[in-house]
């Protein structure tokens, strides 16, 4: 555990510097600028995102404040990207999806005679859906379900969410209303008020992308944008003088310009203090290949039988050792570390300061177990 390789201390530096992990470098003041700052983050677990918003937005919003930027639409969460959920600025929420959607939807749509699922289906689906959130309104799941049954189109679960996966990667509607607890929709032209629409789609995806995860090989781009080499290259000319190359530890990056010429006090600076991530974090998420940040040996601890779901990480020195757990009660919150290998006294007593501001999200009393 440990590296006093300094490239690769600086590559992980570069990384928490650009994700707003290191306070006072990005300019991120609220969950929204911390959005628009990484351009989507992975936000299937709901709870987990929020917190991932409220770490890199300078004043720490609570769970409560982020979930007001949600139901108040400063921030949006939808599909723009490999099908998964995300959130995003609400401006960005149409031409990220158009850009990145594609090579999901038609992937999902091989799959439509083994659920059982027609043409006619989806264009009845989506008529019918589009009728009931007409005029703003806003409906949950089993409402959507049951608005198609009473029409004549009765739908089992998979179909169910196929169909509300395929129309929430096309932008027709979206994730609306976060506090109950099931998913609820609106119709994405009602719901997000702002649309820009860059210049260059695949350009400003890549440069963004870059800006708030590199330093990034081609190859993380594709795999986290789910783009073909050819669209990414497309991208990369596109961004021209958003992003530069530069070789460190013997592997060609993407950076922002600007952004590498850290001196030895400023590394030490990023990777000093010890973090306690959401699970899905971009820190992991970000990347197609994690062997900068973490000894892969352990990546079954944080995917358990790789089944996608992450664990919440520990981050030492800018490296992920170990994973941890929370135990809520109506007043406290503890938060239980289980690292890799053994880390010193020293380390644990450290992490209690991200413990108790994880339970200052929460608003709760945190207890670091």
């Amino acid at each position: 555990m440990g590296t006093t390789d300094p490239e690769i201390r600086r590559i992980r530096a570069l990384r928490l510097r650009a994700q707003g992990l290191v306070p006072g470098v990005r300019d991120w003041r609220t969950a929204p600028d911390a959005a628009r700052g990484m351009l989507a983050i992975q936000a299937q677990d709901g709870a987990a995102a929020r917190f991932a918003l409220s770490l890199r937005a300078s004043e720490r919003p609570d769970d409560a404040s982020v979930l007001a930027d949600l139901a108040e639409r400063r921030i949006t969460r939808n599909r723009p990207a490999r099908g998964t959920l995300q959130i995003t600025a609400p401006e960005d929420l149409h031409w990220l999806s158009a850009a990145l959607t594609v090579r999901s939807r038609a992937e999902a749509a091989k799959r439509r005679p083994q659920l059982g699922i027609t043409d006619t289906m989806m264009a009845d689906a989506e008529r019918i859906i589009r009728a009931e959130l007409a005029g703003g309104a806003s409906r949950t799941r089993p409402e959507l379900v049951a608005a198609c049954a009473d029409a004549g189109l009765p739908l089992d679960n998979s179909q169910t969410g196929h169909i509300l996966r395929d129309l929430t990667e096309l932008m027709a509607i979206v994730f609306a209303d976060p506090a109950p607890k099931t998913d609820v929709f609106a119709l994405a032209d009602d719901w997000v008020a702002e649309r820009r629409d860059p210049d260059h789609a695949l350009g400003e995806a890549v440069s963004r992308f870059v800006a708030a995860r590199g330093p990034v090989t081609r190859q993380d781009i594709g795999k986290w944008a789910y783009l073909p080499m050819g669209a990414v290259d497309e991208g990369i000319d596109a961004a021209g003088d958003a992003v530069e190359r530069v070789r460190l530890a013997g592997t060609t990056y993407l950076v922002a310009p600007g952004t590498v010429d850290l001196t030895d006090a400023q590394v030490d600076e990023a990777l000093a203090r010890p973090l306690l991530l959401p699970g899905f974090d971009e820190y992991i998420i970000g990347y197609g290949s994690r062997a900068t940040q973490l000894d892969e040996s352990f990546l079954n601890r944080i995917v358990p039988g790789r089944n996608g779901v992450f664990k919440p990480m520990v981050v030492i020195d800018g490296e992920i050792v170990g994973v941890w757990a929370k135990k809520a009660t109506a007043k406290t919150v503890t938060v239980t570390i289980e690292p890799f290998t053994k880390i010193t006294a020293a380390a644990k007593r450290r992490l209690a300061g991200p413990a108790q501001d994880y339970g200052r999200f929460l608003g709760l009393e945190a207890t670091l177990a």
